[in-house]
Parts: structure tokens; C-alpha cells; sequence
């Protein structure tokens, strides 16, 4: 399903009033150049394309690792965690949140993404595209909110895994919701 909908959703970004929306409202909330703004959406839109189909099934590989010792061997295996949270910052207002996405719902899980309130509208407008190639609304969970609200949120939930992609000052939240995890 996840296929179709990268495919759908690829296809139509090639569509001219869909692409201008897009670079329209991502040099509206960033600044960015004409340039910029396009080459962000040709990555997007290309990874979508690459995962059109059924390239999906092959991220979900394990891997077996040879040990130090005879018959010794680690073997990991890429499953769903369940509920995730993506924190997304302001510079790449739809590569970067668009990709941590996608990779989350392709192993199954239920994401619950934060956009910066600032660009948020890049991903609002990407979400209902989305919706319309067939992604189903329940699958992700779209907050608009501050930083404060979503570290309360963060910290209450008690994440089994937090990766930031964010400033160095907010990387001090990071290490927060690291030590709430662990409690």
C-alpha cells in the first residue's frame, strides 16, 4: 500500500500547479531561493520514487554478524516500534520531515510528527496530498504546537529511542527525553 501511495504521491508532484504550491510555500516560510525550493521537492519527489512499488519490503532486512568467537553471531532484525516521534526542524521544511516519515511508516510504525510551527504548512499541505494518493488519515499523527508543549509531550510518553536533527541547544531537550526513557 505504502508503494502505491510513493508512486501516486511522486507522480503527482510532477504536476506543475502541485509542484508550484509546494515551491511557493516552501520559499514563503523558509526564504529559500526559486533553486533551493525546487531542489528540495526533486529529492522528495524522488525518493518517492524510489520506493514506489514494492522496494518497500526491502528495508525490512535483518542482518547476521559474525562474532569474535566460533560459532559466535549477532543478528538484528529491523522491527516496528510502535508509537514514534518525528521533530523536525525549520531549514528543510519538507525533505527532511517528508523522509524521517516515510522511512517510520515503512517499518510500521504510528509516527507522530512535529514540524517547526514556522514551516509546518509545507507538511500540512504534503499530508493531504498524501491523503489523496490513498495514505490513510490514521496512520500519522500531525501536531502543530510549541517546543515547550512537545517536550512536555515527549517526556511524559517516555520514548524508548530519541534522535534529533535540531541546533545544538536543543539537543540538551534530546538528552531529557533520553534520561525520561530510561526511568
Amino acid at each position: 500500500m505504502l508503494g502505491d501511495v510513493c508512486f501516486r504521491t511522486a507522480h503527482s508532484l510532477h504536476n506543475p500547479t502541485i509542484q508550484d504550491q509546494i515551491i511557493d510555500e516552501i520559499i514563503c516560510v523558509t526564504g529559500k531561493t526559486n533553486t533551493q525550493a525546487y531542489n528540495e521537492l526533486a529529492v522528495t519527489r524522488k525518493f518517492l520514487e524510489n520506493f514506489s512499488g514494492d522496494q518497500v519490503r526491502f528495508l525490512a532486512k535483518g542482518f547476521n554478524t559474525p562474532g569474535d568467537h566460533n560459532g559466535q553471531m549477532s543478528n538484528g532484525f529491523r522491527w516496528p516500534y510502535g508509537g514514534v516521534a518525528i521533530v523536525a526542524p525549520f531549514n528543510f521544511p519538507l525533505e527532511i520531515p517528508l523522509l524521517q516519515l516515510m522511512g517510520s511508516l515503512f517499518m510500521g510504525n504510528k509516527p507522530l510528527l512535529k514540524v517547526d510551527s514556522r514551516v509546518s504548512i509545507v507538511m500540512d499541505s504534503m499530508l493531504k496530498l498524501m491523503h489523496d494518493n490513498g495514505l490513510p488519515e490514521n496512520n500519522v499523527d500531525f501536531i502543530h504546537c510549541n517546543g515547550k508543549v512537545m517536550e512536555h509531550l515527549l517526556l511524559q510518553s517516555k520514548p524508548r529511542m530519541a534522535r534529533c536533527m535540531a541546533r545544538a541547544p536543543t539537543r540538551g531537550r534530546t538528552a531529557r527525553w533520553r534520561a525520561a526513557s530510561t526511568t
